[in-house]
């Protein structure tokens, strides 16, 4: 080619391909870790008890709720710092971090170590409840192993945790439904009626009876936005820790019902772990036993569909979760949405008083975007969020420094940034136009301009001859 159609090429090339190239960014994941509603009639117990149903911005647009998952509480009852750490948490962090509501996903008391049900420790868990003001549409519990044993009839479970004394069950199902969606939790029964030793340590179970019940609940919630499901019990944990299960009457298994109904989110607790496992969609977290390092629990947030958690301990200030972009493997490939702003919840009962972001390298954790400043979107409210302006695609880390009055905390999160290639409909309309016409024209002048030369060419040899 001459310079002059390198040049036209060139022009013709740029502009269909940086246009081919127009995009939303998107983030994908990079995997490397492994029977009724009821109504809220309860009554209230004190003036200065808030009112349930928070958790969640009532702003437009916001589309964001979180809540606390707590689990394995069983090991605390005769140490009264312990119990002072539940007494703790049920009032100061429930107060204010302000969750939609707080599940305790099993393992309530501990039944010296399996072998003998020990009513003081329920007595004291009741305790802890009536006197913290939760109710049953703030607090909800499930029965652990250590809660069934020696109890086949779970007489305990019924007639002192906070739902079984309230509806007297172990599997239950409620939604809530905001502006921007419907969205159903369930909770399942996992323990067994007997144990022998193995089987106590290891495994769940769910028996016709109980799948049944699950999988009536799964259809009655179908068509909502999002199912998250709670057991005490993990599911496939590696390496061989799983819910053993027996066949519905419709002849599904446990996974099979997950599978069939696309199950959004399982948590768990038993194996006293942080863990998560993203299996083809299916997603499942394991929380820590809440007397680990003085009181754990978990934070889980859902921000325009997209989860993210945090953990966070009793009486540690201040606390946050970084709430969008979410973390990159609690995501599906299938899951596609734009990104233009990160969000982040803060607390602190001293005050928050600045959020920042930057981005690092995940290497060296070499600094890649300068700290920016978040704004709180509503003096009520605790979100914080900044303009998304980073384009470059690979992983990184993302850093957010809360300050508040009770000093600082640096929350992180690594995340991979792809991009999802297409083009907008009339854009397309008005690329394929500009390439119908544009690719004849440069045909026709390449054609043109080797004409003219080869025209040239054979005028100067019949000369020379």
């Amino acid at each position: 080619m001459r310079k002059g159609e390198i040049g036209l090429f060139l022009v013709y090339f740029l502009f269909f391909t940086g246009n081919i190239f127009y995009l939303k960014t998107n983030f994908y994941p990079s995997i490397t870790e492994f029977p009724f509603n009821f109504e809220e009639d309860y009554e209230w117990k004190s003036s200065n008890f808030k009112r349930p149903n928070t958790g969640y911005i009532n702003l437009t647009n916001q589309n964001l709720f979180w809540f606390i998952q707590i689990t394995d509480i069983q090991k605390i009852w005769y140490e009264d710092e312990q119990v002072n750490n539940f007494y703790q948490f049920l009032n100061e962090s429930y107060n204010e971090i302000d969750p939609l509501f707080i599940y305790n996903t099993g393992d309530l008391v501990d039944a010296d170590n399996g072998a003998k049900q020990d009513k003081e420790e329920w007595k004291r868990y009741k305790k802890a409840l009536d006197e913290n003001y939760m109710n049953a549409s703030i607090y909800y519990d499930l029965v652990g192993n250590h809660d069934a044993a020696d109890d086949s009839s779970l007489s305990h479970f019924l007639n002192y945790s906070m739902m079984g004394r309230k509806f007297n069950t172990s599997q239950y199902s409620f939604n809530k439904t905001f502006s921007f969606g419907n969205y159903a939790f369930i909770g399942i029964n996992t323990a067994k009626e007997d144990y022998n030793p193995i089987e106590f340590s290891f495994f769940g179970f769910l028996n016709t009876e109980e799948l049944d019940w699950y999988e009536k609940q799964l259809e009655k919630y179908k068509e909502f936005d999002k199912i998250f499901v709670f057991g005490h019990h993990p599911n496939k944990f590696p390496p061989f820790l799983t819910i053993i299960s027996n066949f519905s009457s419709s002849g599904k298994t446990f996974s099979d019902l997950n599978n069939e109904y696309n199950i959004f989110c399982y948590f768990s607790g038993h194996v006293h772990l942080n863990s998560y496992q993203n299996e083809d969609g299916f997603l499942m977290i394991t929380t820590a036993s809440f007397n680990q390092e003085n009181g754990t629990y978990r934070i889980v947030s859902l921000d325009h569909n997209q989860i993210s958690t945090s953990i966070e301990n009793v009486g540690t200030w201040p606390q946050g979760i970084i709430t969008y972009p979410p973390r990159g493997d609690y995501i599906t490939e299938s899951t596609k949405y734009k990104v233009n702003k990160i969000r982040v919840l803060a607390w602190d009962p001293q005050g928050v008083q600045s959020v920042k972001w930057g981005i690092f390298d995940t290497k060296d954790e070499r600094q890649i975007k300068d700290w920016e400043i978040l704004t709180k979107i509503d003096d009520k409210e605790p979100l914080w969020e900044d303009n998304w302006d980073f384009i470059t695609r690979g992983k990184f880390l993302i850093k957010v420094q809360i300050e508040g009055g009770s000093g600082e905390v640096v929350k992180e999160m690594i995340f991979n940034l792809k991009s999802d290639w297409y083009i907008e409909p009339i854009f397309s309309i008005i690329l394929l136009f500009l390439a119908l016409i544009s690719i004849p024209i440069i045909i026709t002048y390449y054609l043109r301009t080797h004409i003219s030369e080869n025209r040239k060419l054979m005028d100067l040899k019949k000369k020379k001859k």
